[in-house]
């Protein structure tokens, strides 16, 4: 019997070992579902968390969003992310917002200041950008990062290496909309938001604004 626990607790253990292990970095889309009425406000607060050993240098996201549910009074305010990545420590970083398209929201950020003046610097969890809409119609609207892993949800480490970021979302309803939908409509909706950045042959204009 002893040989046989023992056995299995080796095989328990082999599995474990293989198992991929869950990043420990996170980045959170708070709150992850909300409702609001026909021209009031929803709030969404993106954080990072769990660096730990590692450091958050730069990162290009761009979030999609349903710009016919909501989108027509928009505010991004990304000053924590611009106050860790250097600007708290005399190293402004460089930073722009830019529109793609309707429905997509782009910011990048890149620190100046060399790894270890930003390690020393750097919180281990911190506010990357806060975002507000107003609501336009009945309606839902998922609120995520695109799938492009160069230029959509990019998140740069240590030695400019990419880090492994578990990545979150939010639904927001709006009127009479509810985001008591099933996972794979949620899914479907991103994707027709991310139709637009796939076409061959479409450029990305940028316009760029410091914040």
């Amino acid at each position: 019997m002893k040989k046989l626990a023992t056995c299995l607790g080796l095989a328990f253990g082999a599995l474990v070992a293989a198992s991929p292990a869950t990043a420990a970095i996170v980045v959170t889309f708070t709150p992850s579902s909300q409702h609001i009425g026909i021209g009031e406000t929803a709030k969404v607060d993106v954080s990072i968390s769990g660096l730990g050993s590692e450091i958050l240098s730069a990162f290009d996201l761009n979030f999609f969003y349903n710009s016919s549910v909501m989108g027509s009074f928009r505010t991004l305010d990304a000053t924590s992310a611009q106050s860790q990545l250097g600007s708290a420590y005399n190293a402004d970083p460089v930073a722009s917002i830019d529109v793609v398209q309707a429905g997509e929201w782009g910011v990048q950020m890149s620190a100046v200041a060399d790894d270890a003046t930003v390690a020393a610097n750097q919180a281990d969890s911190f506010l990357l950008a806060s975002f507000t809409f107003k609501g336009d119609a009945d309606g839902f609207s998922a609120f995520a990062l695109g799938a492009d892993p160069d230029f959509q949800r990019n998140f740069v480490g240590l030695d400019f290496a990419t880090l492994d970021v578990e990545i979150g979302s939010a639904c927001i309803a709006v009127g009479t909309g509810s985001c008591n939908v099933p996972e794979p409509a949620t899914y479907a909706l991103i994707g027709l938001g991310l139709v637009g950045s796939l076409v061959p042959g479409v450029t990305r204009r940028r316009r760029e604004t410091h914040l």
